[in-house]
């Protein structure tokens, strides 16, 4: 069994155990990090678009810049 899958069926065998009122809180808590990684790629996508027609640097000439 994949460690994901092992992990996932543990966390569903705690929350299953907990009082209802609690799993509001955890089903609460739990939406509030997928909102902020939603925004933070919403973000990132209109930084993107912003600069999409922006010329770009070649890999090469950003090694022999930065001495890698």
């Amino acid at each position: 069994m994949r460690t994901e899958t092992k992990e996932r069926k543990t966390l569903y065998n705690l929350v299953r155990q907990l009082p209802q009122e609690d799993v509001e809180k955890v089903t609460s808590y739990a939406a509030f990090p997928w909102s902020l990684q939603e925004k933070e790629d919403m973000e990132d996508l209109r930084a993107i678009r912003e600069r999409i027609d922006e010329p770009a640097i070649p890999w090469e000439t950003l090694k022999k810049e930065h001495g890698l």
